[in-house]
């Protein structure tokens, strides 16, 4: 029997596409593939949005990471950017050679390598945040102030639930 063409999925038809995970449980209704979606999306656009400036999303997220909060250890960063270790330490050395970021030993440990943000990693985050931030602007037009505020609190708790990390 000739098998269809697949049909062209296209955003307005994605979610009734997904069909069914399990008997009764709607792919698109599963919180982990609907969030996954989510970033998935909001990270292709940046990582387009962002071409123009020689930024990329990893590297955004390491500087908004340290900009919220200089001197993390490669272990944070890697918790808080939710980059894997072994390719954190590979953008990490192509930001300290662009000048974004330096390596200093721990204040409180020596052995502990501690990520601090230089001024032109600043300027770079600052040409780059805009962008962002338009860009959550949109994934988030037509919520109200509640609902955004529900949101990220039901989101806290659902890390909440998961988490396995000494690290928020």
């Amino acid at each position: 029997m000739a098998r269809d063409a697949d049909p062209i999925v296209t955003a307005e038809r994605a979610d009734s596409a997904a069909g069914e995970m399990a008997p009764g449980v709607p792919l698109d209704d599963f919180a982990p593939y609907l969030l996954n979606r989510i970033v998935n999306r909001l990270n292709t656009n940046l990582g387009d949005a962002f071409k123009q400036t020689g930024i990329t999303v990893p590297i955004y997220r390491v500087l908004a990471v340290l900009i919220a909060g200089d001197g993390r250890s490669v272990n944070e960063l890697a918790v808080y950017t939710v980059i894997e270790q072994s390719t954190l330490s590979k953008i990490l050395a192509r930001m300290e050679t662009q000048g974004l970021v330096t390596r200093q030993p721990g204040r409180d440990d020596g052995r502990v390598v501690e990520i601090h943000v230089t001024d032109a990693g600043r300027e770079a985050y600052e040409r780059i945040v805009p962008i962002a931030l338009s860009h959550h602007e949109q994934a988030m037009a037509g919520l109200s102030a509640r609902e955004r505020e529900n949101m990220v609190e039901i989101l806290h708790r659902v890390l909440d639930n998961i988490r396995h990390s000494p690290f928020p």
